[in-house]
């Protein structure tokens, strides 16, 4: 009988986990991001990708919730997967994590349709918190690049006449 009780929470996690499919084209750090992020509950690892090309093949097959998107890619970079996945599955949440801080790279990544950004080396921990945000709808950006993207929309502001609609 406990058995069965402890099957059944764990098939309960299962379904409550937030489908993710990561997208690295480095083995090591794909492996080690993988390790760390099985650790979590609220995590299911659907699949993994050593290229943009791959990734779109895969999404079909494994159905993902969220894509976890290296920028640096070789060939299909991080921001043309962006692009497409979010014209073909505008319902897969897509959180960056990159080596890339510059302004221009966060604000492509925005404007691809990523709903996150974060730099590598941040803790696992918030990179797990910012999965369940993005699929609950919310926008993670790292306070050092969140300042540096509102200076930006704050200079586009100055220049464009009242009423402006950001498109």
């Amino acid at each position: 009988m406990a058995w069965r009780s402890v099957r059944a929470r764990a098939s309960v996690t299962a379904r409550m986990a937030i489908r993710v499919l990561v997208v690295e084209d480095q083995p090591k750090i794909l492996k080690a991001q993988i390790k760390l992020l099985e650790t979590f509950d609220e995590i299911e690892i659907v699949g993994e990708a050593l290229s943009g090309e791959s990734a779109l093949e895969k999404l079909e097959e494994v159905k993902p919730e969220v894509l976890l998107l290296d920028l640096g890619l070789p060939q299909m970079s991080g921001i043309d997967v962006t692009k497409e996945v979010k014209k073909k599955h505008p319902d897969i949440e897509i959180l960056i994590f990159t080596i890339f801080d510059e302004e221009e790279k966060v604000t492509e990544a925005i404007v691809a349709g990523a709903a996150g950004y974060l730099l590598k080396g941040t803790p696992v921990e918030k990179i797990v918190e910012a999965i369940k945000d993005v699929k609950a709808g919310g926008a993670v950006i790292q306070p050092n690049l969140a300042r540096s993207l509102l200076r930006l929309i704050g200079a586009n502001a100055e220049t464009q006449p009242r009423g402006y609609q950001w498109t």
